[in-house]
């Protein structure tokens, strides 16, 4: 988070109002240090009515001069805020609908509790989309309260900037880049100073997050910009250290950017002025042409995190790694893990529409296999792309090597990085870091929001079913399903509470990792237990290691 005083004070003062109908003088009302906010209520899945302020703006409009800088915190506003209703997605283009979403002023918070007058732990949830899509919203995006808000926390989703408006840097001081890394360290300044008022500890801030959002919250905690803001968190899918979450070439994709948009390239001054005349149409429709069409979905991420070096307090002042092996983060309690299928999600997208993305990846399967694989800006890309899709069966279709293509997708783009930051910061955290194998196969999958019903698996996104309320189907449908989600919420929220992930639904304490000792929770249809084993992707490792030369995950602990 930018080194700025946040000019208002932290006493607040709260106003609950009964329910009756009608009248939204009869809604709850909060008298916020900004001003006062007006929002609704809810009902959560078992009944519990409980509050909701959404779309409270934590940050100026990131618009004009402001675009491409560093979020600012936001000023008082006139009148009562209508926080009833959500604000708008930021601004994106989503490849997997084919449109152009949300808006530039998008920098808001949503806040859902049940008691103000309490002060209960805090989980602040940061959404995936691979930095390119997607929002905090329940409405438009499937993280609603109406799961968690039956327990005893007050849950905070956010919105921060995506794309080249979060990312696009010209590598010196003029452009830094990570703006919505920064966006996120700035929402959690806002919790810090406001989360009382909706009946929060801001001393028990967790911060939680899946895909982008769990690399992003990794980032939160390697970041010194964001000591003190949260005292735990919990990434679900993903780790600073995937190819897809890390850059070092933003500066040469920005030039590019601003060739294709007829802007100079001669200075990042005259660059970055010529950008902020554009609208955001002209910069998303140029952006796509960073896209490999129609198959590649989110991929390749074009504009993400980098190495911050020349800003006068980095966001990130070295790489991942090395923060990590130095001991050089904040050292929180950490839950991380990955579900067993995570290629599986993308392998959806292949296989939807008649597998008509699959047949179009098979007649030029190298271009698109060094995408998937990371290696597009590698050298010797070629050699090592044709080393990877030897494990593939020339004689067969692709879309009959499933289980394969899910492997190596699961391999590069998770387990592999999720892998070694779990070694690492088991050796290097000085509070618990506790790993997870999520292997429940639910009654719905995430899979399925692109019409195949093929059984892919465990995919990426599927524990998230277990835990948020959505309006595009109803997850917990069967016993099973809904003992999962029960057992998922335990350790979150209990996490959350005391920093030590607990429930009934199990038979024993899921064990930490040891600087002597793997250790994970496996998560499956038979229960939970901590296992010292070797998780199934351990023996193919080494392959990768050599195929993407990168040092070796499995490090002695």
């Amino acid at each position: 988070m930018r080194n700025v005083v946040w000019w208002f004070s932290c006493t607040v003062a709260a106003i609950l109002v009964a329910k009756s109908s009608g009248d939204d003088s009869n809604l709850p009302l909060l008298s916020l240090a900004q001003g006062q906010a007006r929002g609704s209520f809810m009902t959560t899945q078992n009944g519990r009515q409980f509050s909701a302020f959404r779309g409270i703006r934590y940050a100026e409009p990131p618009t004009g001069q402001l675009r491409f800088k560093d979020p600012v915190a936001a000023s008082a506003w006139e009148g009562v805020l209508d926080a009833s209703r959500e604000a708008p997605k930021c601004i994106q283009y989503d490849p997997i609908v084919g449109s152009i979403l949300g808006e530039e002023d998008c920098l808001m918070v949503n806040v859902y509790t049940a008691d103000v007058n309490a002060a209960k732990p805090v989980m602040v949830f940061i959404h995936g989309g691979a930095f390119i899509i997607g929002s905090g919203n329940g409405g438009n995006d499937p993280y609603g309260p109406k799961l968690l808000l039956d327990r005893d926390i007050v849950l905070v989703t956010i919105n921060y900037r995506l794309g080249p408006f979060g990312f696009l840097s010209t590598e010196d001081a003029e452009a830094a880049g990570n703006y919505g890394l920064l966006d996120q360290s700035l929402a959690l300044n806002w919790v810090r100073e406001n989360i009382a008022t909706f009946g929060g500890d801001a001393g028990s801030v967790t911060i939680f997050g899946e895909s982008a959002g769990a690399a992003s919250v990794e980032y939160q905690i390697l970041s010194p910009r964001s000591k003190g803001l949260f005292h735990g968190a919990i990434s679900q899918s993903g780790s600073t250290l995937c190819h897809w979450s890390f850059f070092d070439n933003i500066g040469h994709r920005t030039k590019t950017l601003a060739t294709f948009l007829q802007c100079p390239t001669d200075s990042s001054r005259h660059l970055l002025d010529c950008l902020r005349t554009k609208t955001t149409t002209e910069i998303l429709e140029m952006r796509r042409r960073f896209q490999v069409p129609p198959l590649m979905g989110v991929f390749p991420v074009v504009f993400g995190p980098r190495v911050d070096r020349e800003r006068e307090f980095p966001f990130l002042p070295a790489h991942p790694r090395r923060l990590m092996a130095s001991s050089n983060f904040n050292h929180v309690p950490y839950i991380t893990g990955i579900n067993r299928n995570e290629g599986a999600g993308f392998l959806t997208h292949l296989l939807a529409n008649d597998a008509e993305a699959m047949n179009g990846v098979a007649k030029d399967p190298s271009k698109y296999f060094s995408y998937m694989l990371g290696l597009d800006s590698v050298d010797n890309s070629a050699g090592r792309v044709a080393e990877a899709m030897e494990l593939l069966d020339a004689q067969v279709p692709l879309d009959q090597q499933l289980t394969t293509l899910d492997e190596m997708l699961s391999d590069t783009m998770m387990f592999k990085c999720v892998d070694e930051s779990v070694n690492l910061f088991g050796r290097f955290n000085e509070n618990p870091t506790y790993y997870y194998h999520y292997a429940y196969r639910g009654t719905i999958s995430t899979t399925m929001t692109t019409g195949v019903t093929a059984d892919l698996g465990v995919s990426h996104g599927d524990e998230l079913l277990m835990m948020f309320s959505n309006e595009f189907f109803v997850a917990t449908v069967t016993d099973d399903d809904r003992r999962m989600s029960e057992l998922i919420m335990d350790l979150w929220t209990s996490f959350a509470a005391r920093k030590v992930p607990q429930s009934d639904l199990m038979s024993s304490q899921w064990q930490p990792m040891d600087r002597h000792e793997r250790r994970y929770l496996n998560i499956d249809a038979n229960g939970a237990v901590t296992t010292g084993q070797d998780l199934p992707f351990h023996s193919r490792l080494p392959f990768w290691n050599r195929v993407l030369n990168t040092p070796a995950a499995k490090e002695e602990l």
